[in-house]
């Protein structure tokens, strides 16, 4: 017969729960389900994004792949590089350079 393997994303949820609250740890390692609420992590922000904004756009690969290869070649970062192109069309536009 075979048993049924601990799920990971329960185990990782009820690791960031008790360590976001230490007290109610013994409380949830005697559950057996994880709660019915978000995870904790769904709300959870680098301090390096906090008060900033996604931008997305659509690449063709061969667009993306120049992309990754240029990071790689200058020993930087896609976002980077993004944001030294944003800096840069702000200045031709004759905005502040402030991305």
């Amino acid at each position: 017969m075979t048993t049924k393997r601990p799920s990971l994303a329960k185990s990782l949820t009820k690791s960031v729960e008790q360590a976001a609250h230490p007290q109610s740890s013994v409380a949830a390692a005697t559950k057996d389900e994880a709660p019915a609420s978000a995870p904790a992590t769904a709300n959870y922000r680098a301090a390096t994004r906090v008060g900033k904004k996604k931008v997305t756009a659509p690449l063709n690969p061969e667009s993306h792949k120049l992309l990754r290869q240029l990071a790689l070649d200058n020993g930087t970062t896609v976002e980077a590089l993004l944001l030294e192109a944003i800096r840069d069309l702000f200045v031709k536009h004759g905005k502040p350079p402030i991305a």
